[in-house]
């Protein structure tokens, strides 16, 4: 008797264990799928401007995940976006105060979170546009001082003198690993001014400039408004080799891979290149002629266009070739400099590789003839490693179903991965 009082006892207990630890975990899919619901419906609701809805659904997924995350992240992302682009819709006073208050808060909030440096840029940006907006600056100026250590430049000394004529950290960077660079940074406008002029005066491409910053508007940029400046990149070339050229038509950029005292480097400057029904070419080239200040010699099909051009246009400052022009292959397409003000990281020219001259001048002292050209249109760039990092431009549903293949494998949220192809568009930014 006693040994079957014994097995019973130890049958119940088996059981009652088994019964408590299914229930457990049956409530935690339960919390898990909730919370997946949440924050979807937050990032849904943020992207389709429903800022309240984002704003409850985000306060709802942090009562419901005490753990940080990436989610965790995105949401006061989320948060922040949203209570920005309330507040500057609200012009009386006493309709946008609420959304003042509500963003101090959040500052408050997330001040000992551990938040990477780009979400403390993106909230940033939120927080001190709508202070400015609304002329808060006593408010603008603190947080200033809170956020002091992004707004940081950072320097580094470049040992060899061939490449000291480049600034550290805004065309020449230190490679952290496989294709992957850069940080990213913040400019507080000096003035009233154009989003392509603030691009020019920070050595950026137009339209890379205007992807990472969807909610200024690009012609009205407020003296103290912060902006993106998306330095955090990837080499279009994963299995890149120093020495050669990549340029990537989708985000209008130029790399160039190089060791300097045995360390890895990349050089990378923004471009203008070929027009729609003007396209420059994809391929692999080699730099076959080196010019310092270049005549132009019109092309016909131009002349026709605009029959008040000479056949040779002479070097100076209305030359369009600017003060360099390096040929590729043997074809009539340069990379060259130019006498325009702005145009530079946009679709401007009749297929050539156009560059603001101070860069074009520095790559034509370190460019020597027979360097290799390559040229890819990647509408994103993907770096697989430990964490996954993307780069997106455009995203499609062929290259999300792609990307999503190594879910498993990669812990690929789609999600996140929605969220980052329409909130987090031109800068290398984690998947996972």
């Amino acid at each position: 008797m006693f040994y079957i009082l014994a097995a019973l006892m130890i049958f119940f207990k088996t059981y009652a264990y088994d019964i408590s630890q299914l229930l457990q975990e049956a409530q935690q899919e339960v919390n898990k799928e909730e919370s997946q619901y949440v924050f979807r419906k937050a990032i849904n609701a943020l992207i389709n401007k429903d800022y309240k809805t984002a704003i409850n659904s985000g306060r709802e997924y942090l009562k419901l995940n005490k753990d940080f995350s990436l989610k965790t992240e995105i949401i006061y992302e989320t948060l922040a976006t949203s209570y920005y682009r309330l507040g500057v819709r609200e012009l009386i006073k006493s309709k946008y105060l609420p959304y003042v208050k509500q963003m101090e808060n959040l500052l408050k909030e997330i001040e000992n979170k551990p938040l990477s440096r780009d979400a403390k840029i993106r909230i940033f940006i939120s927080a001190n546009n709508l202070f400015i907006r609304k002329k808060q600056f006593l408010k603008a100026k603190k947080l200033k001082n809170m956020y002091s250590d992004i707004l940081k430049h950072e320097y580094f000394f470049i040992i060899d003198p061939d490449y000291e004529m480049f600034i550290p950290n805004v065309n020449i960077f230190r490679i952290i690993e496989g294709n992957l660079f850069g940080k990213n940074e913040i400019y507080i406008s000096e003035k009233n001014q154009t989003l392509i002029e603030i691009a020019k005066k920070v050595d950026m491409g137009y339209d890379e400039m205007r992807l990472a910053n969807k909610y200024l508007n690009p012609n009205d940029i407020k003296k103290g408004e912060a902006v993106f400046i998306p330095r955090k990149r990837l080499i279009p070339e994963e299995n890149y080799k120093f020495g050669e050229i990549y340029i990537n038509l989708s985000e209008k950029r130029l790399y160039y891979p190089v060791l300097i005292a045995d360390k890895p480097y990349v050089i990378t400057i923004p471009v203008g290149i070929g027009r729609d029904d003007n396209k420059s070419p994809i391929g692999d080239f080699k730099i076959t002629e080196k010019r310092k200040n270049p005549e132009w010699k019109v092309p016909k099909s131009i002349r026709e266009e605009n029959p008040d051009l000479p056949e040779v246009v002479p070097p100076g400052p209305d030359n369009p070739l600017g003060t360099r022009a390096m040929r590729l292959g043997y074809t009539s397409f340069l990379m060259h400099g130019t006498s325009k003000k702005f145009g530079i990281g946009m679709k401007v020219s009749h297929g050539c590789i156009r560059m603001y001259n101070k860069d074009v001048e520095k790559l034509f002292e370190i460019v020597k003839v027979g360097t290799p050209v390559h040229i890819t249109e990647k509408d994103y760039k993907i770096y697989f490693d430990k964490k996954v990092f993307i780069e997106i431009f455009y995203l499609n549903d062929n290259d999300i179903k792609e990307i999503l293949k190594n879910e498993e494998k990669k812990d690929i949220d789609k999600d996140i991965l929605f969220y980052t192809k329409e909130e987090r568009k031109g800068y290398a930014t984690p998947l996972n």
